[in-house]
């Protein structure tokens, strides 16, 4: 949790055109032990604090905290100081190991031994997904939710654009898989705050395998430090969503599933183009995982249907060869224009099949699809991946639920899954969202922080000439978050 209080975090703020005494006084009452009662006996166990930024304030403000420190320290608490801006890392460090923090954030990672932990806490990148750290602390997280413009926006499929840390987090379990992820996204300036807002920011972080640093705005703060009954209440409820995703944490270790697989190492001049397909494939109800192409050697293949290739950059010879045979096998290969020497054979398509952006060639059993602009447009290269690849071949499918994503984990053994559902919208929908399988599991139960006690479902076999095979689950109404949890 982000424990924004004392000298520092004031000396920060005060330039903000909104800043008041008010707020300065609220960051100073957070300094008062006594308000380490609000995390006693919840899964809060990190505090993240203020340390040093090369401004005035800094000494005063690792003086300010040594109460709270003391007082956390017997409570069983972990403290890790921020260390920013222009402050002298090696005196930060010194002085934070002498105060007793567990560890300290910073941009960048020491060489050697700085005598306690360092965690990397920079913007989202190469740079920080090859840190050494083993906890990674994004500054750049983006709070989610559907983006409160006075024009919705959307694509031709009207879905409205959500803002998520999804895409983010599928490239960090990706290209640094072995690393624990904290997401530091702060709510908006001046924003008009409910407690859903916080409970998507909780659950659209731990679903998708990251940890979200909690950040309170100054409202829910000053409340907190007067007793309000209202901010406590909605501060429990935030508590209660993340017990309960730790208590569903088996799904930490499955894989995520779909047709598609996306392949880049999301390096420049790729990153931005590779996280916008991240980005609009939940929207266009397309299942995928990701593989980075540094290890894409060593992944398995099995139960694709297609490969994006995004980077500009060929592959080696080896894994050309890997996934000409994925094509030769019967998949379909999405490659960029600079692909050389394209292998196959024109294919003669309908007027209907005229793809916008793709020549597609015929290879073996399978189709490789090359670009024909530099450039493409994310969104009309993902809608044409859809189209060729072709829904019949969807293993599940959303419906209703416009501002939902979703997506699916099966357990290493594929013996138990889970279909996470996300409502960015925070309002339950007029209609229940229904989830399709093809191949549908034995047992499914609908669990939801919303919801006190798990909800078994029923499957719906579909016969239709629409729907040949699999079954639907018509799922309980939620503002925010809940999932099926399958077993055969």
């Amino acid at each position: 949790m982000r424990w924004a209080a004392g000298p520092l975090d004031i000396g920060r703020r005060q330039k903000e055109k909104n800043f008041t005494p008010e707020i300065a006084g609220v960051l100073r009452q957070w300094l008062d032990p006594s308000l380490l009662a609000l995390v006693q006996g919840t899964p809060v166990n990190c505090l993240v604090v203020s340390w040093a930024s090369g401004l005035p304030e800094d000494a005063a403000q690792q003086q300010a905290l040594r109460p709270l420190l003391e007082r956390g320290r017997q409570a069983g608490l972990d403290f890790v100081g921020l260390v920013d801006g222009s402050a002298e890392k090696t005196a930060a460090v010194a002085a934070a190991r002498a105060a007793g923090l567990s560890a300290v954030a910073m941009e960048t990672v020491p060489p050697g031994n700085a005598g306690l932990p360092v965690v990397a806490w920079a913007k989202s990148g190469e740079a920080l997904w090859s840190a050494t750290s083993p906890v990674l602390g994004v500054s750049d997280g983006i709070w989610p939710g559907v983006p409160q413009e006075k024009t919705p926006t959307g694509g031709p499929t009207n879905l409205p654009w959500v803002d998520s840390n999804g895409a983010l987090l599928a490239m960090a379990q990706a290209l640094a898989p072995d690393k624990t992820v904290w997401i530091a996204a702060n709510p908006p300036p001046q924003a008009k705050l409910t407690v859903e807002n916080f409970l998507l920011t909780v659950a659209d972080a731990e679903a998708y395998g990251g940890r979200w640093v909690i950040s309170l705005d100054d409202q829910t703060r000053a409340g907190l430090a007067a007793g309000s009954a209202q901010a406590a209440g909605d501060w429990k409820k935030v508590t209660g969503a993340l017990a309960f995703f730790e208590q569903n944490k088996a799904a930490r270790s499955y894989e995520r599933t779909g047709r598609l697989a996306v392949m880049s190492n999301f390096s420049e001049p790729d990153r931005t183009f590779g996280e916008d397909v991240l980005n609009m494939l939940p929207r266009l109800r397309e299942p995928f995982r990701v593989i980075s192409r540094t290890q894409a050697l060593a992944a398995s293949l099995s139960g694709l249907q297609g490969i994006l290739y995004v980077d500009q950059e060929p592959p080696d010879s080896k894994l050309r060869q890997k996934l000409i045979a994925f094509v030769n096998e019967g998949g379909a290969l999405f490659v960029p224009s600079h692909w050389p020497n394209p292998e196959g054979s024109p294919t003669q398509l309908s007027s209907e099949e005229a793809y916008l952006l793709y020549e597609v060639r015929s290879l073996g059993k399978g189709r490789l699809a090359v670009a024909k602009e530099d450039k493409p447009d994310s969104y009309f290269t993902c809608m044409d991946v859809q189209n060729i690849l072709s829904h019949r071949g969807d293993p599940g499918r959303l419906y209703n639920g416009a501002s939902m994503n979703y997506f699916y984990q099966a357990s290493p053994r594929g013996r138990q899954g889970v279909i996470h559902v996300l409502n960015y919208s925070r309002r339950p929908g007029s209609d229940n969202a229904i989830i399709y399988l093809k191949t549908p599991y034995r047992l499914a139960r609908f669990v939801s922080p919303e919801i006190a006690t798990p909800v078994d479902l029923k499957w719906d076999p579909q016969n239709s000439p629409y729907e040949i095979g699999g079954a639907e689950l018509s799922l309980p109404r939620i503002s925010v978050y809940g999932a099926v949890q399958m077993e055969t």
